[in-house]
């Protein structure tokens, strides 16, 4: 299964991947991985979203945690990864958590980290939770615990409310297609994490 969206977030542009196909996922993350002798920081937007699905043990039928969706975000590249229906995790998307020289940023990102070692047995090696960066890099206490809604205006001026599809059904990240407005909604928020870490963590380097 595969799909590309292109989404035009105040000016900038972002390819949407979303997809089940190993080679498609190789590709589109040896494409994220920056020049080796690049003086950028490397930062990835991490996301993920959950749903609950049926598993048989003996006789029984019991609701269990799943991982609906993985997403990755740069400047211009989004990738939304299916793996509820996937029979394994790309051994791309393992080596790429574990690059020593990036950094994944996210709302939520340590508690969603968590769980996708627990269930999964994946660990990231960089994850940076973005309220407490913002309120220690902005000096602004009360950014700790906000969402991506208010640190995107402070921190980027980027109102990401209005680009927001207004009717979306939260429950629907387990479909087999994605909905063009859950893979946007999956791209505004992602992308705002890499677009709020970028800044902050440029800013927490000078």
């Amino acid at each position: 299964m595969y799909t590309s969206e292109l989404f035009n977030l105040d000016g900038v542009l972002i390819t949407t991947h979303v997809t089940t196909k190993v080679k498609i996922i190789d590709d589109i993350l040896e494409s994220l991985l920056y020049p080796a002798d690049s003086d950028e920081i490397k930062v990835i937007g991490f996301d993920i979203e959950w749903c609950l699905s049926n598993e048989d043990e003996g006789s029984e039928t019991k609701p269990t945690t799943k991982c609906a969706t993985l997403h990755l975000c740069d400047e211009n590249t989004c990738l939304i990864i299916q793996l509820l229906h996937m029979y394994r995790v790309p051994v791309s998307l393992l080596n790429f958590l574990r690059l020593p020289d990036y950094t994944f940023v996210g709302v939520g990102i340590k508690e969603n980290l968590n769980k996708f070692e627990k269930y999964y047995g994946i660990r990231c090696r960089n994850a940076v939770e973005l309220g407490p960066l913002a309120a220690s890099v902005m000096k602004m206490p009360r950014l700790s615990a906000c969402g991506i809604d208010e640190l995107a205006l402070v921190v980027s001026k980027l109102n990401i409310r209005r680009h927001r599809p207004l009717s979306v059904v939260f429950n629907n990240w387990g479909h087999h297609e994605l909905s063009k407005k859950l893979a946007k909604l999956a791209t505004v928020n992602v992308y705002s994490y890499f677009n709020v870490g970028s800044k902050l963590l440029a800013a927490e380097a000078d």
